[in-house]
């Protein structure tokens, strides 16, 4: 059937007027980019606004509560439904941190035996960026500063474990001389310091009756060894005959020792020998020892012989008796 031209044209124009519909509302159905990415849709009552936002946002964002200026709390979707206020974090300034401060717990008195290693502690909280050191009083002589060590005497090292506030200082094979005050300072401004005493002791073994004592052959040599104090308890104490130990028997050589922070060692030896005479020494662990002379006489000699250098020959009883009553006869003549 042949189509007349004015049918042909409506048909077209209808086509067309479908056409602009359909792009229209494919228009309004795009991706809306919001502040947190892009959102999609068609607007609830399907009618773009001038800015092609919908009106419902538009309308909401005037108020702040949308992806307005302000940016910040809540805001609604394409849909025009509202979400949530996203959690927002302040920017806030780094307040001043609290200054260093020493334990007030912490020892000022260390006592350690000679020979021994002594250990300081300084236990300092809030250090942050500041350097910890040690410094001895007499001599303001640094000897740590931190994990480093100045000075040429390699008894002293840091003892600071990483991650603990506590900054010791170690000074081995301690001397008495090294009795003194040792400060921990800390490099804030002004200087704050911890002060701690240390002190190096020798205790000191002393025979009673020394230097010299003189017996009789056939009696009991008796030697009495006191330590009057000692910080630690002593692991032993000999006594020694010129160069060798003495060992007791338990019968003619007996030694008791009670050892404690004050020691007491006894040395008993009976029907004292010529052979018993010579120098006996007292020698406590880490103690300074002390030494007596023992002289063993033999039967008529005087002591005082041993002074002078030749023996002296003692009169027996017997032939004394003639000038006792010798003397007695002139005392009662005058």
């Amino acid at each position: 059937m042949a189509t007349s031209p004015f049918s042909l044209a409506t048909s077209i124009l209808l086509i067309s007027a479908i056409c602009s519909l359909i792009a229209g509302t494919s228009a309004v159905h795009r991706w809306h980019r919001g502040r947190y990415g892009f959102q999609s849709g068609l607007p609830p009552n399907g009618q773009p606004n001038h800015n092609g936002h919908n009106s419902v946002i538009s309308s909401r964002s005037k108020n702040g509560e949308g992806d307005g200026s302000n940016g910040v709390g809540a805001g609604v979707d394409v849909y025009g439904r509202g979400r949530g206020a996203r959690h927002v974090i302040p920017f806030t300034t780094v307040g001043p941190t609290l200054p260093p401060v020493f334990e007030p717990n912490m020892t000022t008195n260390v006592s350690v035996l000679a020979a021994k290693t002594a250990v300081l502690s300084c236990v300092v909280h809030n250090l942050a960026e500041n350097s910890v050191s040690w410094i001895r009083h007499r001599d303001l002589h640094i000897i740590t500063v931190g994990h480093v060590t100045y000075t040429n005497d390699d008894r002293f090292e840091s003892g600071h474990v990483d991650g603990s506030g506590d900054w010791k200082l170690r000074l081995k094979y301690a001397q008495p001389h090294d009795t003194g005050l040792y400060d921990c300072q800390v490099s804030t401004k002004p200087l704050v310091s911890f002060t701690v005493q240390l002190n190096v002791i020798q205790p000191e073994a002393k025979v009673q009756r020394a230097p010299e004592m003189h017996v009789g052959t056939g009696s009991s040599i008796n030697l009495t060894c006191i330590v009057s104090y000692s910080p630690e308890t002593p692991d032993f104490l000999h006594w020694y005959h010129k160069d060798q130990m003495v060992r007791a028997d338990g019968k003619r050589v007996r030694v008791v020792t009670q050892l404690g922070h004050r020691t007491i060692s006894q040395l008993l030896i009976r029907n004292a020998q010529f052979s018993d005479n010579g120098l006996y020494t007292c020698s406590p662990a880490n103690s300074k020892e002390d030494s007596i002379l023992v002289h063993v006489l033999r039967e008529g000699e005087y002591p005082a012989a041993m002074q002078g250098g030749s023996p002296v020959t003692c009169l027996s009883p017997a032939s004394l008796a003639p000038l006792i009553v010798t003397a007695m006869v002139i005392h009662a003549l005058l």
